[in-house]
């Protein structure tokens, strides 16, 4: 008896080795699948990523080039108002001597400030100069738009560069000072013109 029961269980490690054998042969398929379903997955992404790209540039090839932007408007400098517009000499106050040549002459719709090369403020006389002539303008400084350029000797060097814009802030300060709205002052530094001193061109359009 006992060993025909033995005999009728021998089957069952068998079995067991079996269904383990064919668990691992299935986990092993499904691994193979995703790994497959996963690179064909990326190489469906690349080359759908280069078709778009290519009927991208073939659109772009197709279609007519862009029209020209137009030109920013630049603010109008007509004919100032102003009766004497003046050239000034600015000695600045980190000059040790007063800038040579400080008469006063006429230039058309601009002022026109000569500076020492030391020079980056607007010294005391300067300034009450530069304030008499803006005032000679008369109207409301705030809707006149006004243009500041900056150049010199060897503007194309940094350290001039940054003296050039010292200058045209402190002018700028004394424009907003007498009134003139900040959005109307347009300020440029002139790297191109060479110039045997610094200087200072602001210039005044219509109200």
């Amino acid at each position: 008896m006992s060993g025909g029961g033995s005999g009728a269980n021998a089957y069952w490690p068998g079995f067991v080795d079996a269904l383990t054998n064919v668990v691992i042969a299935m986990i092993f398929v499904v691994v193979v699948l995703a790994i497959s379903l996963s690179f064909a997955a990326q190489m469906m992404g690349k080359k759908l990523a280069e078709k778009i790209i290519q009927e991208h540039q073939a659109k772009q090839a197709q279609a007519p080039p862009p029209p020209p932007r137009p030109p920013a408007p630049q603010p109008e400098l007509a004919e100032s108002a102003l009766v004497k517009t003046t050239r000034i000499a600015v000695a600045g106050n980190e000059a040790a001597a007063s800038a040579a040549g400080g008469a006063v002459r006429q230039v058309r719709n601009t002022l026109q400030l000569d500076y020492a090369a030391s020079a980056i403020t607007l010294d005391a006389a300067a300034a009450d100069r530069f304030k008499a002539a803006v005032a000679a303008l008369g109207g409301s400084l705030a809707q006149r738009s006004v243009q500041i350029t900056a150049s010199g000797a060897g503007m194309a060097l940094s350290d001039n560069q940054r003296a050039a814009y010292l200058r045209v802030m402190a002018v700028r300060n004394t424009l907003l000072d007498l009134g003139v709205a900040p959005e109307r002052i347009a300020v440029r530094i002139d790297t191109t013109t060479e110039m045997p001193a610094p200087r200072l061109n602001v210039s005044f359009g219509n109200p």
